[in-house]
């Protein structure tokens, strides 16, 4: 065996070994690979990379280098994987969305919680999840929090669902969660607008110089950037936005009229009556 002069632990599970003639290496104590330079270790949430020289290194059982040259700021971590720029992208890989990608949308990506390897990533779905093939063609399933589930390889079995039928029940899956997702993400917060909305209710315009805003006690819920503000009428007021140019806002500051008629009439029941030109009113229930 070969004979050193000192070993040095690291931070970062990183050995340093001291040889006889006096040169340095430095061992990754987590894969057992060694490196002629010291390592550098990155951290992206729960993923590790080794930066030596100009190349990042992984920390995967199946060794990864990336591109020379490759900036710290180039590679982006998505909550559950991390993204690493590289054209070198497998011939054999196939993307998700064909159409409106191209081979260089693909990257490699470390998986979070993921030791095996690094992957190139084919594609991202509509509830943010991703599709990515490993080294030998086979591709999986990712989300977050969930890890890798096998869906389908270049080479499929007799029986077994090729890579375009699979995706494709897939992107329609993802795409029915992301609506949902983003339907209860919309209630809840037109819930939280409902509940602050009741909460201001008593505000009342004020005057700043030549402006009006609008004020819940001492607190300013608009500020002072309008010609005018009328008093409140139900939850909501009329405003003048330029000279002549009336609009509707509710009462935290959301218009939802545009100032562009030359009179607004709000009732209690939210019923608006828009002055056009004289003579000609539009009504409009809010």
């Amino acid at each position: 065996t070969d004979r050193c002069r000192r070993l040095r632990f690291l931070k970062g599970e990183l050995l340093s070994v001291t040889k006889e003639d006096g040169s340095d290496c430095y061992t990754d104590l987590k894969t057992n690979r060694t490196y002629q330079e010291r390592p550098v270790v990155f951290s992206y949430g729960g993923i590790e990379l080794l930066r030596v020289g100009e190349t990042f290194h992984s920390r995967t059982r199946k060794a990864y280098a990336s591109m020379h040259g490759l900036h710290k700021d180039s590679l982006c971590f998505y909550g559950f994987y991390l993204k690493i720029p590289d054209y070198r992208v497998p011939k054999s890989c196939r993307l998700v969305n064909p159409v409106w990608s191209t081979i260089f949308d693909v990257f490699a990506c470390v998986l979070e919680g993921d030791d095996e390897e690094v992957y190139w990533c084919c594609g991202c779905l509509a509830d943010r999840s991703i599709v990515v093939m490993d080294g030998e063609g086979n591709y999986y399933h990712v989300e977050k929090g969930k890890g890798k589930r096998y869906i389908a390889c270049n080479v499929p079995k007799a029986g077994e669902a090729d890579f375009a039928s699979v995706v494709e029940g897939l992107r329609k899956e993802a795409g029915r969660r992301a609506e949902s997702v983003q339907r209860e993400r919309q209630q809840n917060e037109e819930e939280k607008r409902r509940k602050r909305l009741e909460e201001i209710k008593d505000v009342l315009p004020f005057r700043m110089g030549m402006k009006w805003g609008l004020k819940w006690g001492d607190r300013i819920v608009v500020p002072p950037c309008y010609r005018n503000i009328c008093i409140p009428v139900g939850g909501y007021c009329a405003f003048e936005g330029n000279a002549c140019q009336w609009g509707v806002m509710a009462l935290d500051g959301k218009v939802v009229v545009e100032a562009r008629y030359q009179k607004v009439e709000i009732e209690k029941d939210g019923t608006v009556h828009l002055t056009i030109i004289p003579g000609k009113v539009k009504t409009i229930k809010l």
